[in-house]
């Protein structure tokens, strides 16, 4: 299966968008090895309390999708939601949230972003390697494993918490303008040599 019609689904960190942070997590590991945060992100509720509260730490402006401190754990918008529900689109699910301002006040209309759907590891072998001066070496294109893939429209690599979606959610997300997403096709994805030490 080819992965040019794969792309990773990410915010784009703008400065000026709410970012909330999460109140009452466990901050130790799990036997696993996983934080709270990473099971959010996977669906994997055991031991976890909702809601969720978030409390906002930076921005003003509230977008589709937030952050919350927490790389690939996202809380999404009623509007994206619904976009999602209508659409059919599948591997993914939320979990209740409630969302309060600097001043206490509670922010309506949104949902942590979980994501059930999975595919087979990713293997760097298939990637492109390339030197540069600045950067050194890096692997362009994230080759996952689609030959152990569910199916799913959103999915995520084994021992990987990076969110991938398919061409159509992609398209999906454009027509109804959903806001603060990137998206990157996965032939473009450049990941540092130096980042798959622990691999």
């Amino acid at each position: 299966m080819n992965i040019e019609k794969y792309y990773t689904f990410s915010s784009k960190l703008s400065s000026t968008t709410v970012q909330a942070h999460a109140l009452g997590l466990s901050s130790k590991e799990d036997d696993t090895g996983l934080f709270d945060q990473h099971r959010l992100i996977q669906g994997v509720y055991d031991g976890i309390s909702f809601p969720v509260v978030f409390k906002q730490e930076y921005g003003k402006k509230l977008e589709d999708v937030l952050d919350t401190g927490w790389v690939n754990l996202y809380l999404i918008s009623n509007k994206m939601k619904t976009v999602l529900e209508e659409n059919a689109l599948t591997g993914w699910k939320t979990f209740a949230v409630q969302v309060i301002d600097k001043k206490g006040r509670e922010i309506q209309n949104y949902h942590g972003l979980s994501i059930t759907g999975r595919c087979g590891k990713i293997d760097y072998s298939k990637s492109e390697i390339i030197k540069d001066t600045l950067l050194g070496k890096y692997y362009k294109g994230l080759h996952v494993g689609l030959d152990k893939w569910d199916g799913s429209d959103f999915f995520m690599p084994e021992k990987y918490f990076g969110t991938i979606i398919t061409n159509r959610v992609v398209e999906i997300l454009k027509k109804n303008n959903i806001t603060n997403i990137r998206l990157e096709n996965l032939m473009e994805i450049k990941t540092p040599d130096f980042a798959l030490l622990n691999q």
